[in-house]
């Protein structure tokens, strides 16, 4: 199983701790590996709308560029918003269910 890096990407507590016991395994390197495969994924909504929102703020500095550049500007927060909350999602699944007994 593997979870593709995207911008649009959004995770729920079900979805890691799945990805999590996929591996079959409670071994700590295994799964260390797993939840940085997740971090990284989790990581690319919030670099991507950072850029975007760069590339926004860019746009909207031109004035004749304003109304592309401000639809830009609030896409990329969503976007930045939506990486902050995927990795709070996997540290708090990572801590449930590494916490667990076994």
């Amino acid at each position: 199983m593997e979870i593709e890096k995207s911008p649009l990407l959004a995770l729920d507590k079900q979805t890691v701790v799945g990805f999590l016991k996929s591996t079959g395994t409670r071994d700590p390197d295994v799964l260390h590996t797993q939840r940085t495969k997740l971090v990284s994924a989790a990581k690319f909504p919030k670099l991507a709308g950072t850029y975007v929102m760069v590339m926004g703020g860019l746009c909207t500095l031109l004035i004749v560029m304003a109304p592309i550049g401000i639809p830009l500007l609030a896409f990329g927060w969503w976007m930045r918003r939506r990486g902050v909350r995927n990795l709070e999602v996997v540290e708090e699944a990572w801590s449930e269910y590494a916490g667990s007994p076994a």
